[in-house]
């Protein structure tokens, strides 16, 4: 069993209750993985946010504000995992953004990929 702590950001659990249920349904799947077996054997890719596009207009505010904050992202799976991918690699159009610290994560924001975006520092609370 892993030893992380899930939080949650305001913003985000207000908005969870009017998710779809196949979306909350994906979230918990998640929330349930990490509780059992942290960051091994996800289905999706799971990276840093800091890895911007170099092309992006505001690539150093965006690299620095997500290791800031500890930003991560999940592709959870919505609308579908691109299964031409490998199981661990698996990308989807919805990603979960988190902050990630040794001991917990907290959940703060969800949206469609591309575009990339950050959750702005209101979802951070």
């Amino acid at each position: 069993m892993a030893n992380l702590t899930i939080e949650y950001g305001s913003l985000f659990r207000k908005e969870f209750a009017n998710f779809p249920v196949k979306d909350q349904d994906a979230i918990v799947e998640f929330v349930e993985h990490i509780q059992n077996f942290g960051f091994t054997n996800l289905e999706g890719r799971n990276k840093s946010s800091d890895n911007v596009h170099k092309n992006d207009p505001h690539f150093a505010q965006k690299v620095k504000y997500a290791r800031e904050n500890h930003l991560w992202h999940y592709h959870i799976g919505i609308l579908a995992f691109d299964l031409s991918k490998p199981f661990g690699d698996r990308t989807s159009e919805y990603v979960l953004h988190y902050q990630r610290f040794s001991d917990r994560i907290k959940i703060v924001d969800y949206s469609a990929h591309p575009p990339f975006n950050l959750p702005t520092a209101s979802y951070l609370r």
